[in-house]
Order: C-alpha cells, then structure tokens, then sequence
C-alpha cells in the first residue's frame, strides 16, 4: 500500500496541529528511550511562545508534516540572534510508525531551506544515542552531517548514597578555601547576577566542545534573566547552588532542572568552575549542596541525567564519585550549507 504524500505546514505552538505535533516527539522520545518520560507538551508549547515574542535572543518555526489531516513528523528550527548569527539548530523527529517513507528527509531539508534564506551558514543537530545502533546517527550519516562532538549521559540513581555524599564533601571541604557555597530556586540573586552570566559565558568557550564551530556566546544579566524565565513558564524548577568569594563574587555554579509534571527525572544543567578559582574541589561541593537541596524540596525525585564529554576528566571524576553511571551518549553534528 503506497503511503499518502505528506505536506509541510508551518505551526504556532497555539494552532490546533500543534498538540499532536508534540505527541510525535512524544512517541520519538519513547521509542528511543522506554524507560524515561518523554518532554511534557506544556515545554514545547512554552518554547514556541518565546520564540514568537519580541525581543529574545533566539528566533525560528515550528512546522509539521502531516499526511491524510494526522502529523507524522515534527521540524523546530532555533536561530540565535545574539551571538552565532550564522548558526541554525535544527530538530527533527517522525513518529516510529511512519519512518523509512522520507518525511525525515523531507523535513531536514525544509529546515536547510530555510535556514539559508535566513542567510545561516552552518546547521547543527543533536543525537541522543540511547545505544550503539541509534537511528538517529545513521541519518545523520546519510545526509553527509559531521559529528563533532560525544558526550556520555550518566544518571544518578536516588537516594543518593549518605556515606558516599558525605564523604565527598568532607573531602571537598579540605582543599575548599575561603568559599562560602549558597543555594537558591529559579532566578539568581541579584547581587550574583552579573556574575551568573559571566560564568555562562565561559560555558561556551571554557567546557568541552570537540570540534562544534560555534563561537563564545553573549551573555548579560537580562539573557539570564530571560532563561530563567523560559524554565518557569516550560514547568521547570531550577536548583542552583554557587561558590561565592569572601568579597561576594560568584566563580562556580551548578543547575538543577527538574520538570515539575513528571518529577522522577531530573536533569543536570550546566556545572562550571572559573579556571582562576579551580584546584578547590569547587565542582563537587556545588554539586553535592544542589542535591541535599534537591532531597528536601523534591524528594519525589529518582533519577538524575546528566551529559559530559570524555576529556571533561574532572567533571566526569567527580559524577563518578557521587555515583553517577553511564547510560548512553549524546552526539553533536554540523553541517555547511
């Protein structure tokens, strides 16, 4: 029986379309990883909200391949505006019932499109490689993308481990220094602020890329402000726990995402240290204030994910240490158009 030819229709995250354009992420998600529960709609909705508003540091679609009025396909593009004018993120997923009929390539190839009528020159796309035969990689393969980047997803089963926690911190404490670490809920202090943004600065130049041609990023009080905004309305909390000098600067963070709908999972967010202030076991007393934090106010909570990239050694140590343990890996791709 011949498939019916799909059509790819634009989508605004308030359309009548775009509902079960998320229940094909949904059903992509579970197909790659049974076991985990797949991104709730409310974050895809909230997310094509921000892009449509005025005045953000991101733009891009959403559109749909839909065949006989059902959407069997699902295309988000991300165009930063601030910083990487050149770079389009590109989404892609078809629902596993209809797969091998080329609405994958179909969609890629409208993202690209369009991506170069915005006059960006360069695509990147994420994998989740929940084992070593990941549809996802050989599509990448096929359409001539390179990988450029592997990160490991480690998880955290929880309870943590009392004894391995507490050892780690007392551990941590004695090459600690002066830092006083401070925690907090869903939007940094003021007086840390622009602190905060200093340091997801130096997430895009000083962590692990391999070799992703990305550029540093653009980052002040109000791009924090706007990301802490973009959790709250996607349903996320977000612990934070910081190290902070003797004269108030803040030089080491770590966040928490924890999806308020399905709380079993949490989601490790980006961890740094400044380079000036390494050599403190900084790193793995964040991260262990960030998950007592966590055990008090959700301890709903039962897995925690997290991604780094192999050479990321002391970042990996210490996962390792509080007993994290591999679950997959996530890759990054490019491509020049």
């Amino acid at each position: 029986m011949t498939a019916p030819v799909a059509r790819i229709v634009d989508l605004g995250p308030d359309d009548d379309l775009f509902p079960a354009w998320c229940q094909v992420w949904a059903a992509a998600q579970h197909d790659d990883r049974p076991d985990d529960p797949p991104r709730p709609a409310r974050e895809h909705v909230a997310l094509g909200r921000e892009l449509v508003a005025p005045g953000g540091s991101r733009d891009g679609l959403h559109r749909a391949a839909v065949a006989d009025g059902a959407v069997v396909g699902a295309l988000r593009v991300l165009l930063p505006l601030k910083d990487n004018t050149s770079v389009a993120y590109l989404d892609v997923a078809v629902h596993p019932g209809h797969r091998r009929r080329g609405l994958g390539t179909a969609l890629l190839a409208d993202g690209r499109a369009h991506a170069g009528e915005c006059d960006r020159t360069l695509l990147i796309a994420e994998v989740d490689e929940a084992s070593p035969a990941s549809p996802g990689r050989a599509f990448a393969e096929r359409h001539g993308w390179t990988c450029d980047l592997v990160e490991t997803r480690r998880d955290l089963v929880l309870p943590v481990d009392g004894q391995r926690l507490a050892a780690l911190e007392a551990e941590a404490a004695r090459t600690g220094g002066s830092y006083e670490i401070v925690t907090w809920r869903d939007r940094t202090p003021d007086p840390l602020l622009e602190d905060r943004a200093l340091l997801e600065r130096r997430m895009t130049t000083d962590a692990p890329h391999g070799d992703l041609p990305v550029e540093e990023e653009e980052w002040d009080g109000d791009r924090i402000r706007e990301y802490e905004r973009s959790h709250v309305a996607r349903g996320r909390a977000v612990l934070s726990a910081g190290a902070v000098t003797g004269d108030g600067r803040l030089v080491a963070f770590t966040d928490l995402q924890v999806p308020l709908e399905q709380p079993e999972r949490a989601h490790q967010g980006g961890t740094l240290v400044l380079r000036e202030h390494r050599g403190h076991r900084l790193g793995a007393r964040v991260k262990a204030a960030v998950l007592r934090d966590l055990a008090v106010r959700f301890p709903e909570v039962r897995r925690i994910s997290t991604y780094n990239s192999d050479s990321n050694t002391p970042m990996v140590a210490v996962n390792e240490a509080l007993g994290f343990r591999p679950a997959g890996h996530l890759s990054a791709w490019s491509l020049r158009i």
